[in-house]
């Protein structure tokens, strides 16, 4: 029994491990085509003893692979760009301080289900207190005092 279809079979693993590591979600598909190479190696005993034939059916089956299975794999395993114009959905809201902020001293603040590191220019909050967000920094935010009435109903408060 040859090694061919194991070695195929690892250096497919590898590949697919790789993606980790190389983003663009290519590998996955060389990884995947080392894979089938690898079984029709195992079940197809002519094919072993032919490895120009065998780099031809991994280049064959990644390219197919790539070229057929990439955009729906793709949207599966394609990661979230912090967008600009999610900024825009941010400012204004208000949000509960969860550890204090001070000038020189960034805090963080409970908002939409989860904290956020967050400064302010030149004011102070405590723990508790009601801010405003009025920019966005980076992946944190810029807060200022409440902008809205103490007596308006605050839905957008995430308590954590």
């Amino acid at each position: 029994m040859s090694w061919l279809p194991f070695i195929w079979a690892i250096a497919g693993l590898l590949m697919i491990g790789s993606e980790f590591f190389i983003t663009d979600f290519v590998m996955f598909f060389f990884g995947l085509g080392a894979l089938l190479t690898g079984l029709l190696t195992f079940f197809l005993p002519g094919i072993a003893g032919n490895l120009p034939l065998q780099f031809g059916l991994w280049i064959a089956m990644s390219s197919i692979s790539l070229l057929t299975l990439r955009r729906y794999f793709g949207k599966a395993f394609r990661g979230q760009i912090f967008d600009q114009n999610v900024e825009d959905h941010m400012i204004g809201k208000t949000a509960r301080v969860s550890e204090p902020i001070a000038p020189g001293s960034p805090g963080r603040i409970s908002f939409e289900g989860t904290t956020w590191k967050a400064i302010s220019y030149d004011e102070t909050f405590q723990k508790g207190d009601h801010v405003t967000i009025i920019q966005q920094e980076g992946i944190g935010y810029v807060v200022t005092q409440q902008l809205l009435p103490d007596d308006t109903p605050d839905t957008d408060i995430q308590d954590m």
